[in-house]
């Protein structure tokens, strides 16, 4: 499948975009000056067993990206097999001065389900990024299949935060989820950034530019975190251009 790409770079006063994408599609909702929103949509019913999606964020110097999920992300399966895992893959590339807000719907994992996934994230100097991210094992009623998530994001001095969850809805393991079915984080890194103070979530501050606030539960409706990226704290909400 053709990567999703997401590529905004400075023109003049104002922004370049290159959009594509298959089973992600990124749409252009609005832009002013170097700032620019994009709405990922499902390309069709998703995610699959054996689904790779591979979605490439490029935020040119200067500008600022705003991404919004449109609809959240359900893994499938095969009840009683044992199938290919599905991939959902995020490489996001900040250079000097970019500002990128991600605010992500959840990701569920059925029961039959089983994804690898992963979110990588590079920033130059200056740059600063805000995101929201939320794994969930299992739909209403069921406990959730197999899930493997690393997060790595590193700016010109090193590794700011490396983690990875694996994690099986049927076999909880205390110390990882326990029996929490929901994991909702938002990590806000570079040195413009911080994590802001949620109560009923933890707040860790990272060594350097920014930290993560999450909170660990049994239904995504319940986490504290839900509108707290809204009107985008790195993202000029002027009104703009429609595209």
């Amino acid at each position: 499948m053709t990567p999703t790409i997401v590529d905004v770079s400075p023109r003049g006063e104002g922004v370049s975009c290159v959009l594509t994408g298959d089973l992600v599609v990124p749409r252009l909702v609005r832009r002013q000056g170097r700032s620019v929103e994009v709405a990922l949509v499902a390309g069709h019913a998703m995610l699959l067993p054996a689904d790779d999606v591979r979605i490439l964020i490029t935020v040119g110097a200067g500008c600022t990206l705003s991404l919004v999920d449109i609809g959240g992300l359900v893994v499938y399966g095969r009840p009683g097999e044992v199938g290919e895992p599905s991939h959902w893959h995020a490489r996001v590339s900040l250079e000097a001065g970019a500002r990128l807000s991600w605010d992500g719907l959840p990701t569920v994992i059925t029961d039959a389900g089983s994804l690898v996934r992963s979110l990588t994230v590079t920033l130059a100097g200056d740059a600063s990024a805000i995101l929201r991210e939320t794994l969930v094992l299992g739909r209403t009623g069921e406990r959730g299949g197999r899930l493997i998530a690393d997060l790595d994001v590193r700016d010109q001095r090193g590794p700011l935060l490396r983690e990875t969850l694996d994690a099986r809805g049927d076999s909880p393991v205390p110390g990882i989820l326990g029996g929490n079915r929901v994991m909702d984080s938002i990590v806000a890194v570079g040195e413009q950034a911080d994590a802001p103070e949620v109560t009923g979530a933890t707040r860790l501050e990272f060594e350097r530019g920014g930290g993560v606030v999450r909170y660990l539960g049994d239904a995504a409706h319940d986490s504290p975190l839900g509108g707290v990226l809204t009107g985008g704290a790195l993202i000029d909400r002027e009104p703009a251009h429609v595209a």
